[in-house]
């Protein structure tokens, strides 16, 4: 990635945004005859892109982060919320107002080979977009100093205030002036205008020598060299171009209607090294030439710090945290954003650096927590009063042992499990009071006075096993053990629950404001009662030496 970016990160403008979220949610239900817990893929995020500005979107796999933006560009319909573009809910559009919209924000999808037509050339891929939406409209502008009332007939149509026009008439003067956008591959001479004049309005007739299907091939052809193709490639096949060539293609597909709003969904991550080099260099010099605005969803978070104004991290459907790139990397301030930013492999092997393991998987986005969504990894919970001095191994014991719950709750035994267990094969809901072992003893021995397993009751197992917890934490850890050898998981996970959850499991934090660049972030621990974020992970790594 050496030769990635000759520049610094895009240019932002002061305009303002042109995307803002508010809310927005996007549910799964898979229905069923009893209903269902719908699959809350967007879970309520609200966040703004300016003008020209790159928006990183991050996180694990399964946060999100795809749906939020086949969300933004109206591929997959919000639950809840509103998706402003230019102040307009694009929510709320349907039929011609959601297709005409549709020019105006694209993707690029992250595999470039099933993202195209292999049936269809690439001259036929890129041209697509052009002829599903009619382009060229040849929209008409006219410019009259009387300011009359203006009407436009023949191959033109009259163009909307705000909106770009194909073609321009100056009324000034003794004859009309003609100017044509420089995105037609035609010019003035190809344009032929006649005026009807009247006291308090104008008729503008529009004829165009060239025919769209000649411009629809010349904007094709414009496209393939603008991405780096040649003209040759038009009558070519996906299967005959690399990797790179095919996310070239869809690049140049998602430019053919002149957006200003693109989604990039990993347009690099299915590449060679080499390769993606290359293609974040034109993501730059499109959004330079074009004045683009970018969600940049990716995994490589190296790639992000070096293209991207802002990342906004996502777990679980959440925003995490958001903020100016390079004072997010420097300085984390959330738990998640910390943990994850740890992860970035360290080039020099010779490097003194605490990585942060979280324990786990994320939670079933069907059942997420009620509280914090990172609240059943985090590695800095914060907890009830009474266990604030419990030493580390019991409370990461403690915390393993609710995870380990959580998960079995969530795969029941089924009938292929209670055969395997007649037939004495395993079916990962072993004896639990092995799992007790191996989670509360703290140097991996099964009992200090060396009798073996098979000859202790379970009872004097997890007593041996509970040894080396706290005391203030051992009852109710062994009144939940008890309970799932009763077949209580339930009620075991309800009690642990009920004795261990803190402000972190019960409450949703708040999206506090945690620097002057209006960096926020989701977390409690910015609340003024407790340790910020840094000094939790610092009393963390240095228990853990």
């Amino acid at each position: 990635m050496s030769e990635l970016l000759e520049e610094d990160s895009p240019t932002r403008t002061d305009d303002g945004p042109l995307v803002e979220v508010n809310g927005l949610k996007t549910y799964y239900d898979t229905g069923g005859l009893f209903g269902s817990n719908p699959v809350k893929a967007v879970d309520g995020v609200d966040f703004a892109i300016d003008r020209g500005e790159t928006l990183g979107l991050v996180g694990e796999s399964g946060s999100g982060k795809t749906t939020l933006g086949r969300t933004l560009v109206q591929l997959e319909s919000a639950t809840e919320g509103e998706v402003l573009f230019d102040g307009t809910d694009v929510t709320t559009l349907s039929g011609s107002d959601l297709k005409n919209w549709r020019r105006e924000a694209q993707i690029v999808f992250q595999d470039p080979e099933s993202s195209l037509n292999h049936r269809m050339t690439i001259g036929e891929i890129i041209r697509e977009p052009l002829d599903v939406h009619g382009w060229p409209n040849f929209s008409v502008a006219v410019n009259d100093p009387d300011d009359r009332s203006v009407s436009v007939s023949g191959d033109g149509t009259r163009a909307e205030p705000n909106d770009a026009a194909d073609i321009t008439v100056e009324l000034a003067g003794a004859a009309p002036t003609i100017a044509v956008r420089d995105a037609l591959a035609m010019t003035a001479d190809s344009v032929d205008v006649s005026v009807s004049e009247q006291s308090s309005s104008v008729s503008v007739s529009v004829s165009v020598a060239v025919s769209k299907d000649q411009l629809r091939r010349a904007r094709v052809r414009e496209l393939l060299e603008t991405v780096g193709l040649r003209e040759e490639h038009y009558y070519r096949y996906p299967h005959q171009f690399s990797g790179g060539q095919r996310q070239r293609v869809g690049i140049a597909r998602s430019l053919a209607l002149e957006p200003e709003f693109v989604v990039l969904d990993e347009p690099v991550s299915a590449l060679d090294v080499s390769v993606q080099a290359k293609i974040l260099n034109l993501l730059d010099d499109l959004q330079s030439e074009f004045g683009l605005t970018y969600l940049f969803i990716a995994h490589d978070l190296s790639v992000v710090r070096h293209i991207c104004d802002r990342v906004a991290v996502m777990y679980l459907g959440h925003i995490m945290e958001i903020g100016e790139t390079e004072e997010l990397f420097q300085n984390p301030e959330n738990p998640y954003t910390y943990s994850l930013l740890s992860a970035i492999p360290e080039p020099d092997p010779t490097a003194d650096r605490e990585r942060v393991t979280l324990r786990g998987t994320p939670p079933s986005p069907r059942d997420p927590p009620s509280g914090c969504p990172f609240s059943t990894r985090c590695p800095v919970k914060i907890r009830p009063k009474e266990f604030r001095d419990v030493d580390e191994h019991t409370w990461e014991s403690v915390e393993t042992l609710r995870e380990i719950l959580r998960e079995r709750e969530d795969r029941e035994m089924g009938v292929r499990d209670h055969a395997k267990a007649l037939l004495g094969l395993e079916t990962g809901f072993e004896d639990f009071v092995d799992v007790a072992e191996e989670v509360f003893t703290r140097n991996g021995s099964l009992d200090a006075k060396g009798v073996e397993t098979a000859e202790r009751t379970d009872a004097a197992r997890i007593d041996g096993a509970l040894d080396d917890v706290d005391p203030v934490a051992r009852e109710p850890l062994k009144e939940a053990i008890e309970l799932v050898l009763a077949d209580k998981e339930t009620q075991a996970h309800e009690l642990l629950i009920e004795t261990f959850e803190s402000d972190c499991g019960e409450q949703s934090p708040e999206h506090h404001t945690v620097s002057d660049s209006g960096r926020t972030s989701y977390c409690h621990r910015h609340r003024t009662e407790f340790d910020d974020t840094a000094v939790a992970f610092d009393d963390l790594l240095s228990s853990a030496e």
